[in-house]
């Protein structure tokens, strides 16, 4: 018995410990990283930055079960605070060249890097 259940831990842990785009589990859904959508893991957005032209719409994506937020941080040219459940998705149109910084008020540190769950949009 000992010996399965040392297999099954084994298993799970390389599981956690995959280097792989797509996060899920818990019933969020699963989620990839492009080039305009931010997944949203266990503890962080990813892509941590993400660059984009004017006028381009963003998409953050729950991969997990559990809510996060996304959140502008202090100071950033836009407003928004969102709370995006598991497998859930928010949107945003970016229309303004700037950096805009925003984090996880759940998870984040006030959005202030390098602490906390937070995230990076460059519009160019």
């Amino acid at each position: 018995m000992r010996t399965r259940w040392l297999a099954f831990v084994a298993i799970l842990a390389a599981a956690a410990c995959s280097n792989s785009p797509t996060y899920g589990g818990g019933g969020g859904g699963g989620c990839t990283p492009t080039a305009t959508q931010v997944c949203m893991n266990a503890a962080s957005f990813s892509p941590l930055n993400l660059t984009i032209t004017h006028g381009t719409a963003v998409t953050w994506k729950n991969g997990v079960g559990f809510d996060h937020t996304v959140t502008s941080a202090t100071g950033s040219g836009d407003t928004y605070d969102q709370t995006v459940a598991g497998g859930g998705t928010f949107t945003r149109t970016f229309a303004t060249a700037g950096t805009y910084n925003y984090y996880c008020k759940i998870h984040g540190a006030n959005g202030t890097p390098p602490t906390g769950m937070h995230g990076t949009i460059t519009v160019n």
